[in-house]
């Protein structure tokens, strides 16, 4: 396993020590882990989770405090060592004020000296750093560990679900040239109807034929690009589905957390991956499959269980547009199972039973919204909706489904 050693928040090399500052800084290092000691014996309610929300991260720097002030220290005097404790609790590091703020969907850690969040929609560099690379990959082995991953050398990747619910991606050298984080958020109430409406991401009238193909079992692909908003669509209109039907879903790491009664969640493992768990998936009876994502040769899987006896299932794919192009990858994806079928022929059948496609898209301001609707056919696509950006934008209803 890969050797990480925790860093002080500052500089200890001896070259820059003042004369007895070593002295020092070793008796506040013994004074540090005493602290830490005595909160884990008195207050372990208090780390028994990763502290996400601004309530029980006050309640345990409160304990801090306690702590220190019995020790006869002013909290100013020591507020260097201060944070270093609560970094050492929490497993956050300089990541604590921003997973506390409710505004913040998704950090992204590039080495100690550059951390990004997205904010409202817009991405900015945070005033904050890491002391070292070690202190940055044992904050990710933390979250990993908070998983049920493992994370090291030889295991130097991690994707994986926190119990919030917000997802974690961790990479160590040497597959990274630095280790990285990222984080993507939940959020504390999954997004509904009326927060798209509000925001423009769709049209109500739009939002009504959605719903409709949903009703009547329509084969739904939600395309788009990362961060577009394809998995929090894909949530939404899964909740148009019958409570009576049975669901199956299956996701590489778990996400949609779908709030329905007859639902079965199987989430990819290193011994059994999407193409695994959807085959098995057809053996649970489900009236519908839901697939996170399509990345690979479990495409061609999808796209039989629509044809034959799945009707209604939905799934997400990155696109980087909402025509032709998303068939064509859905295509080389079937593709890629080496079982001879000639690319026109898979070409045909994906045409013939995805009925359809929606593309969403995040603009540069940080807005998510629908972009296209529309449906293949051996023609080529049938366009239904569209957005319109122009002097008055709106959803414009284009054409008129097939069948």
């Amino acid at each position: 396993m890969g050797s990480y050693s925790w860093k002080p928040d500052q500089d200890t090399s001896p070259s820059v020590w003042p004369p007895g500052a070593q002295e020092e800084s070793t008796q506040m290092g013994q004074r540090v882990d005493a602290w830490q000691q005595a909160v884990q014996t008195r207050f372990p309610e208090l780390l028994r989770h990763l502290v996400w929300d601004r309530e029980r991260l006050n309640q345990l720097e409160d304990a801090v405090n306690q702590i220190i002030a019995e020790d006869g220290l002013s909290i100013a005097a020591v507020a260097l060592y201060r944070r270093s404790l609560l970094n050492r609790l929490t497993g956050l590091g300089p990541l604590d004020q921003l997973l506390t703020d409710d505004r913040v969907t998704e950090i992204m850690v590039n080495g100690p000296d550059q951390i990004y969040c997205e904010r409202d929609g817009r991405i900015a560099l945070v005033n904050q750093q890491f002391t070292d690379q070690d202190e940055v990959a044992l904050l990710a082995q933390r979250l990993a560990s908070r998983a049920g991953r493992v994370l090291n050398t030889e295991f130097p990747l991690c994707d994986a679900q926190l119990a919030d619910g917000s997802r974690i991606h961790c990479v160590l050298p040497p597959v990274s040239e630095k280790p990285a984080i990222t984080i993507r958020r939940a959020r504390v109430q999954p997004l509904a109807l009326a927060d798209y409406l509000q925001a423009g991401a769709f049209s109500n009238e739009l939002w009504s034929e959605l719903a409709g193909f949903i009703h009547a079992r329509r084969n739904i692909v939600v395309a788009g690009g990362a961060g577009s908003g394809k998995t929090s669509l894909l949530r939404l209109l899964a909740t148009e589905i019958d409570p009576a039907e049975r669901l199956v879903t299956i996701e590489d790491v778990r996400e949609l957390n779908l709030d329905h009664p007859n639902t079965v969640s199987l989430e990819a493992h290193r011994t059994h991956d999407v193409h695994t768990l959807l085959v098995n998936a057809l053996r649970m009876r489900p009236d519908r499959i839901i697939v996170g994502e399509v990345r690979g040769q479990e495409a061609l899987e999808l796209i039989e269980a629509m044809s034959t006896g799945h009707p209604g299932s939905l799934s997400t794919v990155h696109s980087q547009s909402g025509d032709m192009a998303t068939v064509l990858r859905l295509a080389r994806m079937c593709s890629r199972n080496n079982l001879g079928i000639p690319f026109d022929e898979l070409l045909r059948q994906i045409q013939d039973t995805l009925d359809i496609i929606v593309y969403v898209r995040r603009t540069p301001d940080g807005v998510r919204r629908i972009e296209s609707v529309q449906q293949p056919t051996s023609h080529g696509m049938n366009l239904l909706w569209k957005f319109q950006p122009e002097s008055v934008p709106q959803f414009v209803k284009v054409g008129e489904p097939n069948g």
